[in-house]
């Protein structure tokens, strides 16, 4: 068996943060097809959540622009987020805390990483789901695309879906299964209504275009390409920025591995028996639990490669194919390709589908800002939760105070951001754009936490941590290609 360095790793993680209690892992789930239940967690959860921005908004216009020639982009930044997923959630396991607590852990200490992750978390701040959500609202009262003279009623249906988007939030018991709840409905009536419209509407050319362009890697189009919306396109294609870490946050909350022994935030109505642990806890290494721990890692690898990348590819495919199938190469200017898609459906098989088409667009974009909502508001509130002095005190059922405390300056900031910015593609690209900066930094950062603060038997393998790199590059090297042209053209004009 190998040596048991957990003693050495928990003073290294008792630096800067509480030191971690010890208990005994719990057996992992064992599963069977009648148990299809148990597929169910983050990776389902998340992947409704990632059906959103960069799957409604960018893959339609980049697939209207470019063909499928460019889906690979998508393809490779959702593999090597599925990568990123599981080195964090591997630390989740083992402490049973979400791994933004585990960043704060590392040198150069807590004061440090405030200040860098909250420049960090700029990409992910921004409303821009509840923005964009109210353009179909919109546009299906219409029976037309809102144009600049509907500026002040978009604002104001941006704030009403923004606002809504907060009230599922304080129901459930813990606030992890409200959002389970909704995004597993979204994905079954999203992919429903998708799937069905692309079997019986779309030419098998189209296709073929859209599925064999996941596997074209590295070729580009004989055209001009704007960088900002392909590096836009390939931050939201899955997740994207800072949002991944929650994965390990509902992991825990799951209550996979150390999770259950730690606890879950709750929610306002309904959780008074739900608390939430100041520290985490960690297990000793022995034959038993290794075992444990390996059937942890298989229960892992079927929630990210059989639930949560399918659902994201396929989630990508869909609106793509409807964009190259009814807008192929027209001009498509601002967050015109959703409803372009949805006139030339309606156009060409009833206007009924002009509705369905816009009602579908809206499911895919206010769900996903109701899950962005929480990710922000519960990774500054596990932090204050577990490193502050100040809270020690507060039982463990009392954490939701701090949970809807910065939940109602995030609401408040959502409206200045929605007065200020009112253009929804605006909002959308710098999103994109911050947020690769975001994944790229977590993606080394996650690394170096599973190589400091887990014992050497439970780390990641080789090919899991080159990939941790990879995602750094891709992700840095794709935002300054698009920097560079921008600022190419700003010094040209």
């Amino acid at each position: 068996m190998p040596a048991d360095d957990s003693e050495s790793v928990r003073s290294n993680a008792a630096r800067f943060f509480p030191r971690w209690e010890s208990a005994e892992l719990p057996e992992a789930p064992e599963f069977h097809r009648k148990q299809w239940r148990l597929l169910i967690g983050p990776g389902l959860l998340l992947a409704g959540s990632a059906i959103g921005g960069g799957e409604w908004l960018f893959g339609p216009i980049v697939t209207a622009r470019y063909g499928g020639q460019l889906m690979w982009i998508a393809a490779l930044s959702i593999l090597l987020q599925v990568s990123h997923n599981l080195c964090m959630m591997r630390y989740t396991l083992y402490t049973g805390e979400p791994i933004f607590v585990g960043f704060f852990r590392t040198v150069p200490g807590p004061k440090f990483w405030v200040f860098f992750y909250l420049l960090l978390d700029l990409g992910g701040i921004w409303p821009y789901l509840a923005s964009n959500a109210a353009v179909p609202l919109v546009a299906a009262f219409l029976g037309r695309l809102p144009g600049p003279e509907h500026d002040s009623l978009l604002r104001w249906v941006s704030y009403g879906a923004f606002s809504a988007a907060f009230l599922p939030l304080i129901f459930g018991g813990k606030v992890y299964n409200t959002v389970e709840r909704v995004m597993v409905t979204k994905i079954f009536v999203v992919l429903g209504y998708l799937g069905f419209v692309c079997v019986f509407f779309v030419s098998w050319d189209t296709w073929v275009a859209i599925f064999s362009g996941f596997l074209r890697f590295g070729s580009i189009p004989d055209q001009e390409i704007d960088w900002a919306t392909i590096a836009a396109f390939a931050a939201i294609a899955g997740m994207g920025g800072i949002s991944n870490t929650s994965f390990s946050n509902y992991a825990r909350d799951k209550g996979w591995g150390m999770g259950p022994l730690v606890g879950a935030i709750p929610s306002m109505v309904g959780g008074k028996k739900v608390e939430l642990s100041h520290v985490g806890k960690v297990f000793p290494l022995n034959e038993k639990l290794l075992r444990r721990w390996k059937g942890w890692m298989r229960h892992l690898l079927r929630d990210q490669l059989g639930i949560w990348f399918g659902a994201c590819v396929i989630g990508m495919a869909l609106p793509a194919m409807l964009s190259l199938e009814y807008i192929a190469g027209a001009e498509v200017e601002g967050h015109a390709a959703a409803a372009m898609t949805a006139r030339g459906m309606a156009d060409r098989s009833g206007d009924v589908f002009w509705f369905l088409t816009l009602l579908c667009g809206f499911i895919v974009l206010w769900p996903s800002q109701l899950s962005d909502i929480d990710n922000i508001v519960r990774r500054w509130t596990e932090l204050i939760w577990t490193g502050s002095k100040r809270v020690k005190h507060m039982k463990g059922n009392q954490v939701k105070y701090i949970y809807y405390m910065i939940m109602g300056l995030y609401f408040l900031w959502g409206l200045i951001a929605l007065r200020l910015t009112p253009n929804p593609l605006f909002l959308a690209v710098v999103t994109g754009s911050l947020r690769n900066l975001g994944l790229s930094a977590t993606a080394l950062h996650a690394l170096y936490v599973n190589r400091k603060l887990l014992p050497e038997a439970l780390r990641p393998p080789l090919i899991m941590q080159l990939s941790q790199v990879a995602c750094f590059v891709f992700f840095l090297g794709i935002s300054a290609i698009a920097f560079h042209q921008q600022l190419g053209r700003f010094l040209a004009s």
